[in-house]
């Protein structure tokens, strides 16, 4: 049993005598390595090195896990022929990628830098938003390009004092109610095709946070003025079309997307709601949450 022992320690210790390589503590040493090859793919990274001193079939191989591969840093310093070195990243993280995307959302809307007598309110004016996406991820997984293609619903819900209707030019204004009028209710009522163009910035490669920044194109399909009145016991409601709507405008919209795959924007209109001189002069906004 002690020959036995002793053979396998001195098998052992011949084998890294003939490697050359030395371990300390936490260090192994390899003196006059030949090749290092490094590779990095998702959140695995493998080491192998062969060929060592008076020992050209050594060959030495280490994996390492890596949550997170941002966190893995290069530097090479006082290398002569650097042009030589050969640093191939096989990380799928860098690898473009094509998806498609399904959206909902649901937010409130409102209209601002409206004339004094335009009163909207907030609640129960909603958007409705339903659109697919074509996303690009041409450098990385952190760096996300969207085009698609969706429907917007938007409801604007005024205040119960006035509605809207067309005056003689047919210019959409607002008229008082009548006294006899009551349960009175207005609303402004806009249909839309839509073409979103956006950038996502995810700030790891987990994708559970990120900014998007861009433009929504609308091709504003239908609109029209809604009222609502109840007049000697008798309910009417009188809709008003051709409300001379913009038909193109663009949204600027900036969401911030959360782990639980949850969005929360915002969107912006810089034109106005009307044609020139076919309406008040008023813009759009709304936000809300989607996923």
């Amino acid at each position: 049993m002690t020959r036995k022992l002793l053979i396998t320690i001195a098998a052992l210790a011949g084998f890294c005598m003939t490697s050359n390589a030395e371990l300390k503590g936490d260090t192994l040493i390899i003196e006059q390595v030949e090749k290092v090859k490094i590779e990095t793919r998702d959140t695995v990274q493998r080491i192998v090195i062969s060929g060592a001193k008076d020992d050209p079939y050594f060959q030495y191989v280490q994996r390492i896990s890596i949550p997170d591969t941002s966190a893995v840093h290069r530097k090479i310093k006082n290398v002569k022929n650097f042009n030589k070195i050969k640093i191939e990243n096989n990380c799928k993280n860098t690898e473009s990628k094509r998806s498609i995307s399904l959206h909902m959302a649901l937010g409130l809307n409102t209209m601002t830098s409206a004339p004094s007598d335009y009163s909207f309110k907030l609640f129960p004016s909603l958007e409705y938003n339903l659109g697919v996406t074509f996303d690009y991820s041409p450098f990385g997984r952190k760096n996300e390009w969207s085009i698609g293609i969706g429907v917007d619903w938007r409801y604007y819900r005024m205040s119960n004092d006035k509605f809207l209707a067309k005056n003689d030019a047919g210019v959409l204004e607002l008229y008082p109610y009548n006294d006899e009028q009551s349960d009175r209710q207005t609303h402004l009522s806009a249909f839309s095709l839509q073409v979103p163009l956006l950038y996502t910035h995810y700030f790891n490669n987990n994708r559970k946070w990120g900014v998007t920044l861009g433009g929504i194109v609308n091709f504003n399909t239908g609109a029209h003025a809604e009222r609502k009145f109840t007049y000697d016991g008798e309910d009417y409601t009188v809709e008003t079309g051709s409300i001379h709507q913009r038909p193109v405008t663009v949204d600027l919209m900036a969401a911030v997307r959360t782990p639980s795959s949850l969005f929360l924007y915002v969107k912006y209109c810089p034109m106005t709601f009307f044609k020139n001189n076919q309406g008040a002069k008023m813009h759009q906004l709304s936000f809300g949450v989607g996923f």
